[in-house]
């Protein structure tokens, strides 16, 4: 992690546009095409989540627009960055869940369903307080939604990315998945959102 000059950053008069709003934050809604992954998945016997959020996680970390984290009147970039996802808990109720990532496929596969084990016994609902390396991510598996709304607190930044996602479904011949970015605009601009899309279908290849 480093502090970002402010004063030489390129993105300063987005940053500075944008900080003091109540909600700073902009959404983007869209269908993404996962047919390559629905297919490797498939043929390789592996689980959909853990799979589709390690394209998500080494596609964000290729992006910096995604790694910039706001403290107070400083502006940080993180190396790397973690996610936070919720799953449901032997109760029914969802629940936090963290996993360390790793540009290794097969150790991040395991580690997240190891991870989700541990927490469907549990009923965890807080990340490591100070923690910002983090993106949070939810799943509705059961429905394939056309937009997401989050809740918000005074006192948050809003600069962690949120990204939610749903059931996916088959249409012509092909597979897509809704899913929704929600990040803030002083940080990061729909062009980043339509590359970070890009890569999420590149990193299929990595799957090993």
């Amino acid at each position: 992690m480093r502090d970002i000059d402010i004063y030489n950053w390129n993105r300063r008069a987005y940053y500075e546009f944008y900080k003091s709003y109540d909600n700073p934050c902009f959404s983007l809604d869209v269908n993404i095409d996962i047919t390559s992954l629905i297919l490797l998945i498939e043929t390789k016997e592996l689980k959909f989540f853990p799979s589709f959020l390690y394209c998500l996680m080494t596609a964000l970390n290729s992006i910096d627009e995604f790694k910039y984290r706001i403290r107070k009147d400083k502006v940080v970039i993180h190396d790397i960055i973690h996610p936070s996802f919720t799953v449901l808990n032997s109760k029914g109720n969802y629940v936090f869940c963290y996993t360390e990532y790793k540009s290794d496929f097969k150790e991040f596969y395991h580690d997240v369903l190891n991870n989700i084990e541990v927490a469907f016994k549990g009923d965890n609902l807080e990340d490591e307080e100070g923690k910002d390396d983090l993106v949070f991510i939810s799943s509705l598996p059961w429905i394939s939604f056309t937009s997401v709304t989050h809740p918000f607190s005074k006192n948050d930044p809003h600069s962690i990315p949120r990204v939610t996602f749903g059931k996916y479904f088959e249409s012509n011949n092909k597979y897509y998945l809704p899913i929704s970015f929600q990040v803030h605009h002083g940080l990061c601009d729909g062009l980043h959102i339509a590359r970070l899309i890009e890569k999420i279908n590149e990193t299929v290849e990595k799957i090993v």
